[in-house]
């Protein structure tokens, strides 16, 4: 599964709401590296709603990631799924969005 996966790739998962059994389909970005994708991913949900705090990172080049509206990293909801989870590549963010997720992402961590 690794093989197809990588560090920054956006992707159409199954996410469980936490304290449910209710799953949603979900825009996500890979944010663990090469190293540590396996049989579980490392993501970060992506949502269309405004910023809720200094942690969520806005996506300047959110069409170019293959999204459909203008989205948001909320880089404080991390979470591990298993790679089956994943669906359906979308696409790959751009570089300075990519950055920027990660930047907020070693700050949290």
């Amino acid at each position: 599964m690794s093989g197809r996966m990588k560090q920054g790739d956006v992707w159409l998962a199954d996410v469980l709401f936490k304290g449910t059994h209710q799953t949603k389909q979900r825009s996500v970005i890979i944010v663990g590296n090469e190293l540590a994708l396996d049989v579980d991913v490392i993501i970060t949900p992506v949502t269309s709603q405004h910023p809720r705090n200094q942690f969520d990172v806005v996506l300047e080049y959110w069409n170019e990631a293959g999204l459909l509206k203008p989205s948001v990293a909320r880089t404080s909801k991390i979470m591990s799924v298993h790679g089956s989870e994943l669906k359906r590549r979308l696409g790959v963010l751009h570089k300075h969005d990519l950055e920027q997720v990660l930047y907020m992402c070693r700050n949290l961590f």
